[in-house]
């Protein structure tokens, strides 16, 4: 017997790995981010221009970010196995 106790009884939030916990660190602080940017905005993209609501244009720029990261991501892993 070890003084750390039996292996059964390790921690379950330690086998979370790192890159788990930091996306959720940015996801929560996206959220407040959002939450707190309720206003009315007016948009403009090339020549068209939209009032909108400024938590709806951030969520899009989240979601249009995430989109982005998930295409790129198998060419970069592609180019690592090289």
């Amino acid at each position: 017997m070890t003084a750390e106790g039996p292996p059964e009884r390790r921690n379950v939030l330690g086998r979370i790995p790192v890159r788990v916990w930091v996306a959720l660190v940015i996801l929560i602080g996206v959220v407040v981010f959002v939450a707190q940017n309720l206003q009315s905005t007016e948009i403009h993209f090339l020549m068209v221009s939209v009032a909108a609501p400024l938590w709806a244009t951030l969520t899009g720029a989240v979601v249009a970010g995430l989109l982005l990261g998930l295409l790129l991501m198998p060419s970069i892993r592609r180019r690592r196995r090289r």
